[in-house]
């Protein structure tokens, strides 16, 4: 342990806001974890249902690039639509012409795809709990990652709620005295996912995680897409569905 790295404590992210842990990416002995953490809300809540699942879309740091126009953790504005496509043609163009030499990382780890510790991608979740509590990815190998959205699911049978009502938050700690607390400020009752946390390992000094809270639309299944140059878009992942 490089002890000229001084521990950040505890912190918790203001809405859009940033925090570093400073860390030797040269030693490997680093254990990075990103934890899901939810309480399940009121009674009546955790009653009506309370699976919440934890996702980490990454980008190993052999494929991570870095674009002209946007830093790493930007999140693509959602167009508005209408009953036929988006209402607004040429912001939907403009869009997709952002979009067009960007590549899609596809990578993510969650219950269906633990990953694993002793190989790539050297992350693993800790596996599916299905009622309140905690979900964890241990992260290893800090030097060989490039980024991380760190994401969460509602099962469909958990009806309609917030995942702020749910107590939900995103905890990153390094186990060495910096722990980074990424609280939920909006209410959002009709979507199934939110992207709480983007991890960014490409810091030379360590890792930056940034609060990004973005919903998908309203009942969309499609989980968000991360590309290799740490962009975000929303609505455009494979469709995901799961029942409790």
């Amino acid at each position: 342990m490089d002890m000229s790295k001084k521990p950040l404590g505890e912190v918790s992210l203001s809405k859009g806001g940033q925090a570093r842990i400073s860390l030797d990416k040269g030693d490997h002995d680093v254990t990075v974890t990103a934890s899901l953490q939810w309480d399940g809300g009121s009674d009546q809540r955790r009653q009506r249902g309370a699976d919440l699942d934890l996702y980490a879309l990454y980008v190993p740091a052999e494929d991570a690039v870095r674009s002209a126009d946007h830093a790493p953790g930007y999140v693509f504005p959602q167009l508005k639509r209408g009953f036929l496509g988006p209402k607004n043609k040429d912001e939907a163009k403009a869009l997709k012409a952002q979009l067009a030499d960007r590549t899609d990382a596809g990578q993510v780890v969650y219950y269906k795809r633990l990953g694993s510790l002793k190989t790539a991608p050297y992350m693993k979740l800790s596996g599916d709990a299905k009622i309140p509590g905690e979900e964890t990815i241990t992260i290893v190998r800090p030097d060989l990652q490039g980024y991380a959205l760190i994401c969460a699911y509602s099962a469909v049978e958990n009806g309609r709620g917030s995942f702020r009502s749910f107590g939900a938050r995103a905890v990153v700690s390094d186990g060495r005295g910096s722990e980074v607390t990424v609280p939920l400020y909006e209410e959002a009752n009709t979507s199934y996912w939110v992207a709480i946390a983007f991890i960014d390992f490409t810091d030379p000094q360590g890792v930056e995680i940034s609060h990004v809270e973005r919903y998908a639309r309203r009942a969309t299944e499609k989980r968000p897409v991360l590309h290799t140059d740490g962009t975000v878009l929303m609505d455009a992942g494979p469709v995901e569905f799961k029942r409790t």
